[in-house]
């Protein structure tokens, strides 16, 4: 009897209190994003895509970097009328969207179906887009969404006041989008993207990648481990696309100090090709270097001799990206701290020493070690000589590199804002007729 009684006793007492699956995950170094594949997720989260020009991410609101991330030019090529409108060069101009659309279906599958783990018919989507993304190329992406993958419904939040609400309560700033193609200045005022004053140069993280190459090519020499000669020059196939990004990404450094003016009207980005600069700016670059060491070698498997020692000038790395410090005057292309300017002298004047006092930096090329320090620099230098002199002393750098990176800011403000439950333009299954869709740049209130 008594045990019967234990055991009734036993059934009554309460359960106890459960440990929610975030701090069990936090307690054996599980994520949050792992949290949301294990444990599934409410009706109200949403898949966050971004997809830009080079790269692919994708992961869950309310994550704080995404679970997918990839680069398009291994896995994907933009073709047809699109690539073209991108910049791309294409070999076939006979080749349709339709084609993109295969290439997109295939890759957007392969990440529901390897990193998100969940079915694309359960999820809405929220789209990040730059404000100057080509129309038919949205239309792709909402076709693929909609149309073949069955998405329930995809909002579009514009990547410039996204990134901003990563910076907490800065309702403006200027947002400088590093991309691969083209570098954007937009101005963002109360929460709102102002449109009619952005600015862009082509001067971006390809024009880095042909300025590089064509450096390594006429200073940089190799010495094959398979071969009797001492050293040769890089000309003769001996930087592949993957050595000179691996290279861009892992060596290159942005040097604090800028060349004089007489020497800075020499400067150009190089086609690829070789790249002659005058010895006078040879001479500057390495007399300013602050690398340890003059040369800087590298194990690389070139595409013809095999292994070998690249070895590679150190003033290189740290005038790679000079250019889009400097600017092409040869090509009439204007430098990114130009851009900043331009954009803030279109701007309404009310707005001006709101924007210059919060630049925010976003984008792969600004991972750079020092790329935001002196591109604020060469900014508050042409501010003085400029007629807005008097904003120089207001210009500061935005958001902390410790919190987010720059390449993934637009992708966790999307995040912030759809957990956030902040509205947008949202288009649903039901009313996409394949043709047409709302563009939030129309959005006045």
């Amino acid at each position: 009897m008594t045990s019967a009684l234990d055991s009734l006793n036993f059934l009554r007492r309460p359960l106890p209190s459960t440990t929610t699956s975030s701090s069990v995950l936090s307690g054996i170094g599980i994520g949050s994003s792992a949290s949301s594949i294990l444990y599934g997720a409410s009706t109200e989260e949403k898949i966050v895509i971004d997809i830009g020009t080079r790269s692919l991410r994708a992961g869950f609101s309310g994550d704080h970097a995404p679970i997918h991330s990839s680069v398009l030019s291994t896995r994907f090529a933009l073709t047809g009328s699109i690539a073209r409108a991108l910049g791309h060069s294409t070999q076939s101009a006979t080749e349709s969207e339709e084609e993109l659309e295969a290439r997109l279906i295939e890759l957007l599958r392969d990440v529901y179906r390897h990193d998100l783990l969940v079915d694309a018919r359960t999820r809405k989507v929220a789209l990040v887009e730059s404000a100057l993304v080509p129309v038919a190329l949205r239309l792709a992406v909402a076709r693929v969404l909609l149309g073949n993958l069955r998405v329930p419904q995809v909002s579009f939040y514009p990547a410039s006041v996204a990134a901003l609400m990563t910076c907490g309560s800065v309702h403006a700033g200027l947002v400088v989008d590093c991309g691969h193609r083209t570098v954007t200045v937009t101005p963002v005022y109360e929460a709102r993207a102002l449109l009619p004053y952005v600015t862009s140069t082509p001067l971006a993280g390809s024009a880095l990648f042909d300025n590089l190459r064509g450096l390594l090519r006429s200073y940089a020499r190799f010495t094959p481990a398979s071969s009797r000669r001492v050293d040769m020059d890089c000309r003769e196939g001996v930087l592949t696309e993957t050595v000179v990004t691996h290279v861009m990404t892992k060596l290159l450094v942005a040097s604090p100090i800028a060349p004089p003016g007489k020497l800075r009207e020499t400067l150009g980005v190089a086609d690829g090709d070789a790249c002659a600069l005058s010895n006078e700016l040879v001479a500057f670059y390495e007399s300013n270097s602050t690398c340890s060491s003059a040369v800087t070698g590298l194990t690389i498997d070139s595409g013809r001799y095999g292994r070998g020692l690249l070895l590679i000038p150190s003033w290189i790395r740290e005038r790679a990206a000079e250019p889009l410090f400097c600017g092409d005057p040869g090509a009439d292309l204007q430098s990114i701290p130009d851009a900043i300017v331009q954009c803030i002298g279109r701007a309404p004047l009310d707005t001006r020493r709101a924007l210059i006092a919060n630049v925010l930096v976003i984008g792969g090329i600004a991972e750079l070690p020092g790329f935001r320090h002196r591109l604020l620099r060469d900014v508050v230098d042409r501010l003085r000589d400029s007629r807005w002199s008097a904003l120089a002393a207001d210009a500061a750098l935005a958001g902390d590199e410790s919190a987010f990176m720059p390449s993934t800011r637009a992708w966790a403000g999307t995040s912030l804002a759809v957990a956030a439950k902040i509205g947008t333009v949202e288009v649903s299954r039901e009313e996409f007729d394949g043709c047409t869709l709302p563009d939030w740049t129309a959005i006045t209130q």
